[in-house]
């Protein structure tokens, strides 16, 4: 078994890990989707055209504010300080200082900034241009650039910046990327050959306890169940083999009650042959004696009368247990015939009267197929036993009858209140060598039994000592018989 759980063990692993391969190749590809050279470089051109886009219109933007700080300062003697719009059109000294409130430092440029042919130099959001009047002052003409313009440039700057590291840094992205998914990866292997290793105990160990039951069972214990039951289909073996070995085991015991049946039988026939036979010369000749005597002795006239009496109780006595015997051993097959039982048990009840015999379901007829006289010895049987343990008990003489019609038959119940039958003598009621009463011989439930599986039925019965005892009866009421015992006692 532990081969068994190994191998289980393994196929989990297995199948956990083929998704290995193509995982770590989609992975890959997606990585390199995402960061390869294929996706880098059209980016990494885009990106520089639009930051050579955003160069160009800024130059052309110097150029122009070049051009009109040059006109402006033409015609100017002094220096002076203005803010142009976008249009170019000078803006009013309160719009300036607004302006350079918003941007301290702008105007602090720097002798000689900006390149040689074009003194402009870009401070911020904002062109600044130094020129030189007429009369050798100084004019510094600001004009805001573009809404926008400053932040786009930025971006594609920031964006190229990272592009080129992510470029730079590729490998240790992808191992950034492949190096937590190879943890996961092995987590999710450890759990699948924990999950299989746990699985594998929990499937083998049903199948463990299954060959030891076989075992036990191959050693003659019919009576072992198991009660672990497992997943699924071992479950299913599991509780197939409770089924199997149950029947087996009622299969032996029927198996054993034929057995002791036959046995007694044919020990029931002989001795009804060698007993029957001498007890009529037996009473003959002891009456003989008596009648032979013709002296005067009273005393010893009184002694012949009480052995003849004697004689002729005890011949009688075994001339009933002859009987019971020689029924017993030739116990006929029943003679199946269409009738009411509902009819039977009125019948019993009507032998015993209404006040001992009380009948329950027997508002409608419940027809079958049945031997009207053996089942009514049955019924006489069951009801003589059951007034017998009423009387033992000191209860009122009351036997109950109940009749239910249940599928494919039907079931016969007959309870009393008496004193009941002991829970060690329950299994062996239906054999023939054992009795509770001192002066039984032991067959009558046996004979019992015997009708009742005739007629293809089984009989039950369940007892608690001093509350009463129930025997139940369930008959297919078919045609055919189940099950017949021969003459012979056997099926």
């Amino acid at each position: 078994m532990k081969r068994i759980s190994t191998r289980l063990a393994i196929s989990f692993l297995l199948v956990a890990l083929l998704p290995t391969l193509p995982l770590s190749l989609v992975v890959r590809d997606l990585l390199e989707r995402r960061f390869g050279p294929a996706i880098a470089g059209p980016l990494e051109t885009a990106l520089e055209s639009g930051l050579a886009e955003s160069r160009e219109r800024l130059q052309e933007q110097r150029r122009e504010l070049a051009a009109r700080a040059a006109t402006l300062a033409a015609a100017r003697a002094v220096g002076d300080t203005l803010l142009l719009d976008g249009a170019g059109r000078a803006q009013p000294a309160d719009s300036l200082a607004f302006f350079l409130a918003a941007r301290p430092g702008l105007l602090a440029v720097a002798a000689g900034a900006g390149d040689d042919a074009l003194p402009v130099e870009r401070r911020g959001d904002a062109l600044v241009a130094r020129v030189t009047t007429a009369g050798g002052a100084v004019t510094v003409v600001a004009q805001p650039l573009p809404a926008g313009m400053v932040r786009r440039a930025g971006e594609l700057t920031e964006g190229l910046k990272v592009l080129r590291a992510v470029r730079a840094e590729s490998g240790r992205v992808v191992l950034s990327f492949v190096g937590p998914f190879l943890l996961v990866y092995a987590a999710l292997i450890v759990v699948a050959l924990l999950a299989g290793l746990l699985w594998s105990r929990r499937m083998v160990r049903p199948l463990e306890a299954l060959v030891g039951a076989t075992r036990r069972v191959a050693g003659g214990d019919v009576e072992f169940r198991l009660e672990r039951r497992g997943p699924g289909e071992v479950g299913e073996l599991v509780a197939s083999f409770d089924d199997m070995v149950g029947r087996l085991s009622e299969q032996r015991r029927d198996l054993a009650r034929l057995e002791r049946v036959a046995a007694w039988r044919g020990m029931a026939r002989t001795l009804a042959h060698e007993v029957k036979n001498p007890l009529t010369p037996i009473l003959l000749a002891i009456t003989q004696v008596r009648d032979a005597y013709r002296g005067d002795d009273p005393a010893y006239r009184a002694l012949l009368d009480e052995a003849v009496e004697i004689t002729g109780e005890e011949v009688e006595h075994l001339r009933r247990l002859v009987r019971a015997f020689g029924d017993f051993a030739r116990l006929p097959k029943p003679e199946l015939r269409e009738g009411d039982l509902v009819s039977l048990l009125l019948d019993v009840q009507q032998l015993y009267g209404a006040e001992r015999v009380e009948l329950a379901g027997v508002a409608a007829p419940v027809a079958g197929w049945f031997d009207h006289d053996a089942l009514r010895r049955v019924l006489v049987n069951l009801v003589d036993n059951g007034l017998a343990a009423c009387r033992q008990q000191r209860e009122p003489e009351r036997v109950a009858m109940t009749i239910e019609r249940r599928e494919g038959g039907a079931r016969l119940v007959v309870s009393d209140r008496g004193s009941g039958i002991a829970a060690a003598d329950l299994p062996r009621i239906f054999e023939p060598d054992f009795t509770t009463k001192s002066g039984g011989m032991g067959l009558g439930l046996a004979i019992v039994e015997n009708i009742v599986i005739g007629h293809g039925g089984t009989i039950t019965a369940r007892s608690e000592p001093g509350r009463g005892a129930a025997f139940t009866i369930d008959l297919p009421l078919t045609a055919v018989a189940a099950a017949t015992p021969s003459e012979d006692g056997a099926l």
